[in-house]
């Protein structure tokens, strides 16, 4: 895994690098997520704040309260095509999510774990060998959830067509 990493929105006018590797890249199945990129999940690499540099443009940003933890999460995005290029946490001030695809090389970080699972889209599949939780990694208490590692994919549901 690349130790700096370098991406931007989708228009080019945001940009930014990490002075380090993620501390873990995961995919979030809850419905926050799904609402705010408009798909089945948000994948998100964790970094401490200061380990990513904007390089360029401002980004603007949407405060939601979270109804799982009653705590403010913070969207930020780019004004000018809208791309969400991070996440920061009141429950975690010291941490900053950044969205995956907006990685010059998406591939250059691997997902280390599924979260809130049981929030799946129908046609979700989850892979095999990688923790997975059903709500977040750790509880309001700061305790580590369980996680379950599949032995081979599955479906997180089963399509519902008739």
């Amino acid at each position: 895994m690349a130790e700096e990493l370098e991406g931007g929105c989708l228009c080019g006018c945001v940009r930014f690098r990490t002075t380090q590797a993620p501390l873990r890249t995961l995919a979030c199945h809850c419905t926050f997520c799904q609402k705010v990129t408009g798909s089945s999940y948000y994948a998100e690499s964790m970094f401490p704040m200061d380990a990513v540099l904007f390089n360029t443009g401002k980004l603007s940003s949407y405060e939601h309260l979270s109804d799982g933890s009653n705590k403010k999460v913070f969207v930020h995005f780019c004004p000018n095509c809208g791309t969400t290029v991070s996440l920061t946490f009141e429950r975690w001030p010291d941490i900053r999510g950044i969205s995956r695809g907006c990685y010059d090389d998406p591939n250059a970080v691997t997902l280390s774990s599924h979260i809130w699972t049981r929030s799946t889209q129908t046609g979700t599949a989850l892979p095999e060998g990688v923790e997975c939780f059903s709500k977040a990694r750790m509880n309001l208490e700061a305790q580590a959830e369980p996680s379950i590692r599949h032995a081979s994919p599955v479906m997180a549901r089963p399509n519902s067509d008739a």
